[in-house]
């Protein structure tokens, strides 16, 4: 099952689809139980974040996706400096866990602010993200 965020209509895959669309828009068709996660715009790597990072959902399947963050400069990484966050979706439940990968830790700031949301619906959940794990339900 694929998830047609342009149309927001839920769709058979295996299969080619046709759509009309102008030259400013990008259709995105999505596989169901997929975790998409979307930050702010910046315009280079050091540049500093202004807004939550975004988890999109989409329903129809269990997924999962695992976020990776370094400092973006050095090797610092090798050392064991970075920091992953695995999210995890379960459909039957409509929840949505997160945990620091076995092996990060929190790199600073030790407060992330996190918007989560389910495709297709109009509400969302703003959390915060402290290395802890952490659920949230729909």
């Amino acid at each position: 099952m694929w998830f047609d965020f342009w149309t927001e209509e839920r769709m058979a895959g295996g299969g080619e689809i046709d759509r009309q669309v102008d030259l400013a828009t990008m259709p995105l068709h999505v596989r169901a139980g997929a975790v998409v996660p979307m930050g702010p715009v910046r315009q280079y790597a050091q540049e500093p974040v202004t807004g939550p990072l975004t988890l999109v959902v989409y329903p129809g399947a269990d997924g999962r996706c695992s976020l990776y963050e370094d400092d973006g400069i050095s090797f610092a990484y090798r050392r064991g400096d970075w920091m992953g966050i695995e999210v995890t979706w379960a459909d039957a439940s409509r929840r949505v866990a997160l945990r620091l990968a076995p092996g990060s830790r929190m790199l600073p700031p030790d407060r992330r602010p996190i918007e989560v949301r389910v495709a297709g619906e109009a509400r969302s959940q703003s959390v915060v993200f402290t290395g802890t794990p952490l659920t949230v339900r729909f």
